[in-house]
């Protein structure tokens, strides 16, 4: 029997009103974080692994009851994507897992009940709010990759792309990070780089986007999100 580690340190930071960004780390380093949009229907971004999922539980519960969230959503298989999933799914006994096309086999492997497909560019209602899928395979990594866009904030929910270090005691960010996000990739090298990483930086590039939404580290807000785009589709696309 081996033992799960917590997290060391945990926020809860309210991005707009009604949608939180709840982040955890070991050293501060390095955040994982996972996204709470408040609605008629909750949906939950990310679970995080199953070893923090106590302490993710906490902060979904210190803004709302975690047993009626409505859908949670995750954008390639991978432990800080969908690890806690099916310990959501016990408290949640309402919750519907939101996938892409080609997840649906793999989730359906191992979770305690059949996920629903979103189709690519379709909207799903939460309410007064859309989450629209875009399937991006191979972007930021992983064939079933997709990513998340809310378009009544204009809020993209990217995964890994855009991951930099650190940056735990700033939630967002209108800071230009972009030689930092761009040495990071280039050092850890855990994005698709060539036409995948083309195909989807393009497809990003077509929204209007106020808030950059990383899995790690800084939400990016404002000026310096479209030259990040450019600059990352020259360096590491085709």
């Amino acid at each position: 029997m081996f033992t799960r580690l917590k997290a060391k340190f945990t926020r809860i930071d309210e991005i707009v009103p009604g949608i939180y960004k709840l982040s955890v780390s070991n050293d501060k380093k390095f955040v994982f974080s996972q996204f709470l949009i408040l609605d008629e229907r909750p949906m939950l971004i990310h679970t995080g692994r199953a070893e923090w999922f106590d302490q993710i539980y906490e902060l979904v519960s210190s803004v709302c009851d975690a047993s009626k969230l409505r859908y949670i959503a995750f954008c390639h298989l991978e432990a800080d994507e969908c690890g806690s999933l099916n310990q959501w799914l016990e408290v949640a006994p309402q919750a519907e897992i939101i996938v892409s096309r080609l997840n649906k086999s793999n989730i359906d492997d191992f979770a305690l009940r059949p996920s629903t497909v979103l189709k690519n560019n379709k909207a799903l209602s939460l309410g007064k709010r859309e989450i629209i899928l875009l399937e991006t395979p191979h972007f930021p990594h992983g064939w079933e990759g997709c990513i998340f866009y809310q378009p009544q904030e204009e809020i993209l929910f990217c995964s890994d792309l855009a991951a930099h270090p650190g940056q735990f005691e700033e939630p967002v960010t209108e800071k230009d990070l972009t030689e930092s996000i761009i040495k990071f990739q280039q050092k850890v090298g855990f994005m698709s780089e060539g036409k995948s990483f083309t195909r989807g930086i393009e497809a990003v590039e077509k929204l209007p986007i106020k808030y950059l939404a990383t899995m790690h580290g800084s939400i990016i807000r404002g000026e310096y999100i479209s030259d990040l785009l450019s600059k990352m589709k020259q360096t590491f696309g085709t």
